[in-house]
């Protein structure tokens, strides 16, 4: 029993330590001023005790509460953002473009291994990644959107994808449609419990 029990703790911790980690990487890659590690210090315990207080909320509309928790959510990436000095923000920035190269790297090997894996021809390669193209772009512009709330935007980013996906089924055989949904894997998603 207490085995288990250790073992429940260790997998509890996993994704904390991932986080303080990625926390550590991006300090140290900042060079971040104690004076600015203690702001943010103080920035990060301010924004777990409002989000604390708002979890506890239960007398107001879900819509209501997501609204409050995505400003929340923004004030503090902004008062964040608002510690960095220009050469850090500019870092930053870099970082970003870094991973935007990586996923683009990541998603035409995707590509690659779906073209093998259904044996699509080049006719149904050039639709696919036109239709790609065209999802990025759209997904660019409702993100950038500043007229849309963030509800309004996931709305809007679903309906999309269900475009795609019956988009997909226009390009796509019967065969190669079953052999697509036979290798998905359903996505274990982990939901956060919230005390």
């Amino acid at each position: 029993m207490v085995t288990i029990v250790a073992v429940q703790a260790q997998k509890k911790r996993i994704p904390n330590e991932k986080k303080e980690l990625s926390d550590k990487m991006l300090t140290e890659k900042l060079k971040l001023s104690e004076e600015q590690k203690q702001k943010a210090k103080t920035l990060n315990e301010d924004y777990r005790k409002k989000m604390t207080e708002l979890r506890k909320k239960d007398d107001m509309l879900v819509k209501d509460w997501k609204n409050q928790m995505m400003e929340l959510n923004k004030k503090h990436r902004e008062d964040i953002r608002g510690l960095l000095s220009k050469e850090q923000k500019e870092q930053i920035g870099n970082m970003k473009l870094q991973r935007k190269k990586i996923a683009e790297i990541d998603g035409n090997a995707r590509m690659e291994k779906m073209k093998l894996r259904l044996d699509l021809n080049n006719e149904q390669m050039e639709k696919i990644k036109k239709q790609r193209s065209d999802m990025r772009e759209k997904m660019k512009a409702i993100h950038e959107n500043k007229s849309l709330d963030m509800m309004k935007k996931r709305e809007e980013m679903k309906e999309l994808m269900q475009k795609r996906k019956e988009n997909m089924k226009s390009i796509l055989t019967e065969d190669q449609l079953k052999k697509m949904k036979e290798q998905r894997t359903p996505v274990k998603r982990k939901r956060k419990v919230l005390s």
